[in-house]
């Protein structure tokens, strides 16, 4: 999912899932392979993000 969906899922700020990425709590999950940057759009993983901010408060 893109980082903005997974703002909106877990009902954080926007732009948190984003600056995370970039320099925060899931910068670390890059090297898993469970976050990766395609083009501008941050894609992050349900498992890095359960991982990092625990169960989604909206479900699919």
């Amino acid at each position: 999912m893109t980082a903005s969906e997974a703002d909106e899922r877990w009902g954080l700020p926007t732009g948190e899932v984003r600056q995370s990425c970039n320099r925060g709590k899931l910068k670390k999950y890059i090297e898993k392979g469970l976050v990766r940057q395609s083009g501008k759009v941050w894609l992050v993983t349900e498992k890095a993000m359960i991982e990092v901010y625990g169960e989604p408060k909206q479900k699919t």
